[in-house]
């Protein structure tokens, strides 16, 4: 059979637009693969300036003070064998205070089902975070708290719009004996010392939103909270009873009638001083924490 030129130029003009589609796709996959790497680029190196920014921050210049310091970011922060796969059980939240032997390191329950994953990227797309889904928490020793000012910062993001939606509580159910910091209703923050409850209004839940919350108590003038540094609120008239006690203190949830009204959503850093910290000593901090994980402080 013998082709003909017309025909010999039809396939060859075939034959080029196959190539040109292969090419195409060369330099789209090649386009992908170089955005995936830049991203993944980035994360290592936000990952690396949030451990450096760890290691050198203001909140080591008064660790004296702490009661304990939570945070992900760094590899001694829980157990080596439990931080290898994404989306691994958490036995052990370790405590990052480096001025104490015995360190206040918060522990989960031994039932999985009670024990909050690690999930990797979930701040800042580069810092991991600790996710409570509703049954998770950690116990942890609160007692430094009774009868003390105290200032507590906290970076999480709510992944639910549930009322009673608490990240820190305790078990007792006397007054001025348990303190539990949450979201007491979808609009609103609560700053409780059981039955001495301060509440301050905020938007309704849409998506989750990484925020610096910084929980202010002082014996003499009374409780302050603050969200990012800036939009401040006062408790007027001030409550100035301070902690009794504190029992059966955790991470992730709030129990005092022997219920679990237990947080969902992601926690990334706790920091809890035995002190009302000064205003230059807060700053300090929230700025700290706005640069490490990406939120603009006021």
């Amino acid at each position: 059979m013998f082709l003909t030129k017309k025909y010999i130029k039809k396939i060859n003009k075939k034959a080029f637009t196959i190539i040109e589609i292969s090419v195409v796709i060369l330099i789209v996959s090649a386009m992908i693969v170089g955005v995936m790497t830049s991203k993944s680029m980035l994360a290592k190196s936000r990952l690396a300036n949030a451990q450096s920014l760890t290691q050198q921050s203001f909140v080591n210049d008064i660790s004296d003070d702490l009661i304990a310091w939570y945070e992900t970011s760094l590899e001694g922060s829980f157990n080596a064998s439990e931080i290898k796969t994404d989306g691994s059980y958490i036995t052990t939240w370790k405590d990052s205070n480096k001025t104490v032997v015995t360190k206040n390191n918060a522990s989960a329950p031994a039932l999985t089902a009670n024990q909050p994953t690690l999930v990797q990227n979930v701040f800042y797309n580069s810092i991991p975070g600790l996710r409570f889904s509703g049954s998770q928490y950690l116990n942890f020793d609160g007692t430094k708290f009774t009868k003390n000012s105290y200032t507590i910062f906290m970076v999480e993001q709510r992944t639910s719009n549930k009322n009673e939606n608490y990240f820190i509580g305790g078990t007792s159910n006397s007054a001025n004996s348990n303190l539990s910091l949450g979201y007491g209703t979808d609009t609103t923050i609560s700053f409780n010392h059981y039955s001495n409850e301060f509440t301050r209004s905020v938007a309704s839940y849409k998506s989750p939103t990484p925020r610096i919350h910084t929980f202010f108590y002082n014996n003499t003038i009374g409780k302050r909270h603050s969200i990012n540094g800036g939009s401040i609120s006062t408790n007027t008239p001030a409550q100035t009873a301070s902690l009794n006690s504190f029992s059966g203190a955790m991470i992730g949830g709030y129990n005092p009638s022997g219920t679990l009204k237990a947080y969902v959503g992601d926690l990334a850093e706790i920091i809890m001083f035995k002190r009302s910290l000064k205003t230059e000593e807060i700053k300090a901090i929230e700025s700290y924490l706005g640069s490490k994980y990406g939120i603009p402080v006021s």
